[in-house]
């Protein structure tokens, strides 16, 4: 397990640097047996830098699908999200973190989900296009979403520049609507506060 300051999909291409001795010891244990792991967001402490942290108990089952080990011995995975998982225990962290873990099913969908989760589309190219007027430079911004409407709804999760106690309120709803509900309401927020700024020019 990564208790992480950050969250992640399902659909998410995640990034890590990893340079700590156990998570050192957790990349070689998943080069040699296995390439899953979970990814959990941290809600408070400081787990990443060795201290003591409460994790929260929802987050993503990882798939590690490329590491290089860089001339200064950290290694740099990259890993895709896979599926929900719920922590039922934690388990000793030596020689790493270590969980108990549930795999939980695609949030359900209902007649209310692919409108939602079009409106989130529409928003979220709001969001860039505000922000480029702006001068934030977005031309490495990839918006291309998944077909499927669930994994669109992640990828849009996923790229928004959302806070992550919001994008984990997302991951843990079970209805597929509430979650866009919430995406919805966080990206109106923010192509609010964009174009507030951009008109107070």
């Amino acid at each position: 397990m990564f208790p992480l300051g950050l969250v992640a999909f399902p659909g998410s291409v995640v990034p890590l640097r990893l340079f700590e001795p156990r998570y050192l010891a957790l990349h070689e244990h998943l080069v040699l047996n296995d390439d899953k792991f979970g990814i959990v967001l941290i809600e408070r402490g400081s787990a990443e830098a060795g201290g003591s942290d409460e994790r929260f108990d929802m987050g993503t089952l990882m798939s590690s699908v490329r590491s290089a080990v860089l001339d200064d011995g950290t290694v740099i995975v990259i890993a895709v999200g896979q599926e929900r998982i719920r922590i039922h225990e934690w388990l000793e962290p030596d020689p790493f973190p270590r969980a108990v873990v549930e795999r939980l099913d695609q949030p359900t969908t209902d007649p209310s989900t692919d409108a939602l989760v079009n409106e989130c589309r529409w928003l979220l190219h709001s969001v860039f296009e505000v922000a480029s007027e702006l001068g934030a430079d977005t031309s490495d911004v990839d918006l291309t979403l998944a077909e499927d409407t669930v994994s669109a709804m992640y990828d849009i999760a996923h790229i928004a520049p959302l806070q992550e106690i919001d994008q984990q309120r997302i991951l843990e709803q079970d209805l597929a609507s509430q979650a866009a509900e919430i995406l919805r309401t966080e990206l109106h927020g923010l192509v609010e506060m964009l174009e507030f700024e951009r008109n107070g020019r």
